[in-house]
């Protein structure tokens, strides 16, 4: 989480978990010219196992994130995709079952604005804009027939996405962040262990107001809805995203109406048995928002 808890703590995460996964299969530690490109080496190595189409992306690629929008690499990442959704007791809907790959125009016309978007944050955020070549190195273009996309715990490194035609580059800025955060809590599960009981999750007593989309929903959604709302609220406070006068917002709600489903949503989830549901470090992270949402809230 790179506002909450800094830059250097997801390089932290991302060394551990990639290093782990790296003992674990026996395998050596890429070595590189310099740390950065060992951990980036490390990490791609992980994620190229967990999803091997990602061998035929990441080799070569000069500029990070590549964007992938057709041929055999494209087709597995999808079905990749579909399989995680499909095996998801908690998802409540089906956001990949559209998808197809787009026309080399369509791919043009949607890649166009998301370059821009990221070009836009690495001179407002350049820590962001490093981060993100180094997270999530793989960009996935496929319709989705009406969602915008979204990422997978079981397919890291990649943002699948279907930007919409009506988004300016503020929105798509906030796209990227949204799905970046979704990434940190990925590898922070992986290192930490976030939930006691995943089937105690989906039951109905449990369920709580999603921060972003205010529908009940179990709570490691809920978890992820606060800490990305938190974590667009943070943005924008700190002028990291910033918003021309004029310039309508068509994702995430504006920051008072945002600001108040987050705090709505983690009164309902601190109301729950945290310590029956959840490991200490979501908890913590919880905490860590409560506490960022007070300074933003008294600003």
């Amino acid at each position: 989480m790179i506002s909450l808890k800094g830059p250097q703590s997801v390089v932290e995460t991302l060394y551990v978990v990639s290093s782990a996964h790296a003992r674990k299969t026996g395998q050596d530690v890429p070595a590189g010219s310099d740390a950065l490109a060992a951990l980036r080496a490390t990490y791609h190595l992980m994620i190229s196992d967990k999803q091997p189409a990602l061998r035929d992306v990441l080799p070569g690629a000069a500029d990070l994130p590549v964007a992938v929008g057709s041929g055999p690499a494209h087709s597995g990442l999808v079905k990749a995709f579909i399989g995680s959704v499909a095996g998801e007791a908690s998802v409540d809907y089906d956001i990949f079952s559209r998808a197809q790959e787009d026309t080399p125009q369509e791919l043009r016309a949607k890649h166009a604005p998301v370059e821009a978007a990221l070009a836009e944050t690495g001179r407002q955020w350049p820590e962001f804009r490093s981060l993100y070549e180094l997270l999530v190195p793989v960009l996935l273009y496929a319709p989705d027939g009406g969602l915008a996309g979204g990422t997978a715990s079981t397919v890291l490194g990649v943002l699948w996405l279907d930007p919409k035609g009506h988004w300016n580059s503020v929105d798509i800025q906030e796209f990227l962040l949204h799905e970046f955060v979704h990434h940190t809590l990925f590898l922070e599960e992986r290192r930490h262990g976030f939930y006691k009981n995943m089937g105690l999750l989906v039951e109905d007593r449990y369920l709580t107001r999603s921060a972003i989309r205010q529908d009940r929903r179990p709570l490691d959604k809920v978890l992820h809805s606060i800490v990305v709302g938190t974590e667009v609220l943070l943005a924008r406070h700190e002028k990291r995203i910033v918003r021309p006068q004029g310039v309508d917002l068509n994702l995430h709600p504006a920051s008072a109406e945002l600001l108040a489903g987050v705090t709505t949503s983690l009164d309902d989830v601190f109301a729950l048995p945290l310590d029956e549901l959840l490991r200490p470090r979501p908890i913590e992270i919880l905490e860590l928002c409560r506490e960022r949402l007070a300074v933003i809230s008294e600003s």
